[in-house]
């Protein structure tokens, strides 16, 4: 009776094992079926990083610098008004000697370098103005329009009108055909203009104060004589500037 006992425990122990590996089996074949069915994920792709060209118009080393805008012009140089700097005081009355050697000139043209030389526009219809020089520049620049064919002739008044001088040029500054200058040792400040071009030129007087005699207390005068009269013959009110020089 013992003995059919203990080989029916055995026989059942033996079946229980067997169950159980054959549920192992089971499991371990549904997992691995599960993995062979299951998609393997891919190795992200690594794309190497593409710069993009520089061109040399894009770049960003200045970053204050920028483009004219579209319809702008390449006149940006001569947009910026240049005070005039300041000049030596002449103690002793000028002599032709001293005239010579004062170069007015020299002084515009630095500062056409750096931007736009300041004029006074006059009217056609004026004939006299007094004017105070730069100070401590001592000197100023006024702008008058001559028609084709005429004349213009401008002078000054000064109770020490030896210590001043008048110059005329052109829009870049230059003596041209047709400007003529007083005499040095006649101490007279006057200078004339005869239009001999077929349009309405402008042209600039410089008044030349290197003592620094004129003041609000005690101004030059301009006395100006036109060989048309006003109104007569098509002419700006204002300075046609051009070249060097700013309207004030």
């Amino acid at each position: 009776m013992s003995l059919h006992l203990n080989l029916g425990f055995t026989d059942s122990r033996r079946l229980v094992l067997v169950l159980a590996g054959l549920g192992c089996i089971g499991v371990g074949f549904a997992m691995a079926q599960s993995r062979a069915t299951r998609p393997m994920p891919r190795p992200p792709i690594s794309r190497p990083t593409e710069r993009p060209m520089e061109r040399p118009s894009m770049r960003q080393d200045n970053p204050t610098a920028s483009r004219p805008s579209v319809g702008s012009t390449q006149r940006s140089t001569v947009s910026r008004i240049v005070e005039p700097r300041p000049m030596a005081r002449c103690t002793t009355a000028p002599n032709p000697e001293y005239w010579q050697h004062r170069d007015i000139m020299a002084e515009i043209q630095w500062m056409a370098r750096r931007g736009s030389v300041t004029v006074q526009p006059v009217a056609e219809e004026i004939k006299a103005l007094e004017g105070v020089a730069w100070f401590p520049a001592g000197w100023a620049a006024y702008g008058f329009c001559v028609p084709a064919g005429d004349s213009l002739k401008v002078s000054l008044e000064h109770p020490n009108r030896g210590w001043f001088r008048l110059l005329m040029v052109n829009k870049w500054g230059q003596m041209e055909q047709g400007m003529l200058q007083n005499a040095l040792h006649t101490y007279e400040p006057v200078v004339t203009y005869t239009n001999p071009s077929k349009e309405t030129r402008a042209v600039y007087v410089i008044v030349d104060d290197p003592g620094w005699m004129s003041s609000k207390e005690t101004p030059f005068n301009l006395s100006i004589t036109r060989s048309w009269e006003p109104g007569q013959k098509k002419v700006d009110d204002a300075v046609v500037v051009t070249g060097i020089w700013a309207k004030k």
